[in-house]
């Protein structure tokens, strides 16, 4: 998840790319099929962004048993694999094992889920989104280059008041019928979401047991050049796909058990708010990574990724989307 805050922010404009096809569009009105809730633990969104900080869902990440569970069924495939475990460090992933890794192209399709105009963003919008991802994985707004990249494959766009305004209910009711591709395919949902949430995420190894759910969920104002003040250069989709490569939020675990499982992010015990400057809540080495896309700082703020997670997203596609 990510937080939205206060100040405004000229988005960082990307030439669009040329114009894709839309698919044809969902009928208007509420959808025929029922809506179909997800679980109580999905519906609490642990790999969301939220826009505030202090109250409400920010915390709701997995705890560190669960993230001790999925480390070790993670570390058990890449053995498998002859890849050797994620945590060769302590249980964190290392810069120098990015060196080696080879490009990572992710075809996306991208589905518009809007309420006739409201929400109906453009082609070249869309296309900036990508760029935005391209330029953040990149490292080419700072940090390290993470060799994963994305290609639009196709657009869709569906027009219903109800899944535009609700979302969250209605997720076990689109995803199923727009959803395409495989394990190793990106789809990006742009919708309105009410409240704090900017988006949310599956994670990869989730994928096996609920395939047509497996996505990256944005709200359409967090778009670059959206209508959401501090949060509209599109690094809400970045924080959300960095989830769906199976990163953690950066303060995962506190200032105490394994983090983030990522050697060169230090510790942080709360997530940030607006951008501050000096933030250091962990007694561990190293100031809070403010500027990290995992982060909950305003979109002005943050700026890269680390080799680390560079080197995790590489693991964990190996593990569960290659």
């Amino acid at each position: 998840m990510k937080l939205l805050a206060a100040t405004a922010l000229l988005a960082a404009l990307v030439p669009a790319a040329p114009s894709l096809p839309a698919a044809p569009a969902a009928p208007s009105g509420p959808p025929t099929a029922s809506p179909v809730r997800a679980s109580a633990d999905d519906c609490t969104h642990p790999e969301a962004r939220l826009r505030t900080n202090g109250h409400g869902r920010e915390r709701n990440d997995l705890t560190p048993a669960q993230a001790a569970g999925i480390e070790e069924q993670l570390n058990r495939l890449l053995n498998r694999l002859g890849l050797g475990p994620v945590d060769e460090s302590g249980g964190q992933s290392k810069g120098s094992d990015l060196k080696a890794a080879p490009q990572i192209t992710i075809p996306v399709f991208f589905h518009v889920i809007h309420d006739g105009p409201r929400g109906n963003v453009s082609t070249a919008a869309i296309n900036r989104q990508i760029s935005t991802m391209n330029a953040s994985y990149g490292g080419r707004n700072g940090g390290a280059d993470t060799r994963v990249s994305f290609k639009l494959q196709g657009v869709s766009r569906s027009n219903s008041a109800a899944w535009f305004q609700d979302p969250e209910r209605y997720e076990g009711t689109y995803k199923p019928m727009l959803h395409q591709g495989g394990k190793g395919t990106l789809n990006l949902y742009s919708t309105y979401i009410g409240g704090d949430l900017l988006g949310w995420s599956t994670f990869p190894w989730k994928y096996k047991s609920d395939p047509k759910m497996d996505g990256v969920t944005i709200h359409y104002g967090s778009m670059p050049g959206g209508s959401i003040e501090h949060f509209n250069k599109g690094f809400s989709a970045t924080h959300e796909v960095g989830h769906w490569l199976g990163l953690y939020h950066t303060f995962q675990d506190g200032c105490g058990g394994q983090g983030d499982r990522v050697a060169d992010t230090p510790a942080e015990r709360d997530p940030s708010n607006g951008c501050p400057t000096g933030k250091d809540t962990c007694p561990s080495p190293g100031v809070d990574p403010v500027h990290n896309y995992m982060d909950y700082s305003y979109d002005t703020c943050m700026t890269s990724f680390t080799a680390g997670q560079g080197a995790r997203m590489h693991k964990v596609w190996a593990a569960y989307r290659a």
